[in-house]
């Protein structure tokens, strides 16, 4: 048995009864897989189930917020953002600059504009202040490498953390 949105349609529930939902959504000019899932045994609200839809419906500005928390990571040494920063130095070394979309001369702030977002994961069944509600998947060339950085956010849209997955 899942439950039924109006947006989201009927989500399904496997037969553990987690819910689970997917689709690829168009965000400028790429196709984003975007999911939604819940553990068996869990309440979902329909306030979350719109506060997910309106997130998935203004996908740039969500892209935008998470970036600017990695931004904001940039300036301490030991944030996951730093680490990420050197293993694509490392992985790329001279051939980075070959993945580098937008130019400004800070090479932290070019790899964070040039990220490319893979995959939106909302977590509905967790609303708390500080809580994950939703994570982003970034990463530099994927094709290429399988670094990633994760940026998980509130149900207010507020930075909770960032995962470097490596």
């Amino acid at each position: 048995m899942g439950i039924e949105h109006d947006y989201f349609g009927v989500i399904e529930s496997d037969a553990s009864g987690a819910l689970y939902w997917s689709e690829s959504v168009e965000a400028g000019d790429q196709a984003v897989d975007v999911s939604l899932s819940a553990p068996p045994q869990v309440t979902v609200s329909d306030e979350a189930l719109e506060v997910a839809q309106a997130m998935i419906a203004t996908l740039e500005g969500l892209d935008l917020r998470a970036r600017e928390s990695l931004v904001a990571d940039l300036g301490t040494p030991a944030s996951d953002v730093a680490a990420f920063l050197l293993e694509i130095e490392e992985r790329f070394g001279a051939e980075l600059s070959d993945f580098i979309t937008r130019e400004s001369g800070d090479l932290g702030i070019d790899v964070i504009r040039s990220l490319e977002l893979l995959r939106v994961a909302f977590h509905p069944h967790q609303t708390g202040e500080g809580d994950t509600f939703v994570s982003l998947e970034f990463a530099l060339a994927p094709d290429e490498n399988d670094l990633a950085l994760l940026v998980h956010l509130s149900m207010g849209g507020e930075p909770v953390s960032t995962d470097f997955l490596g």
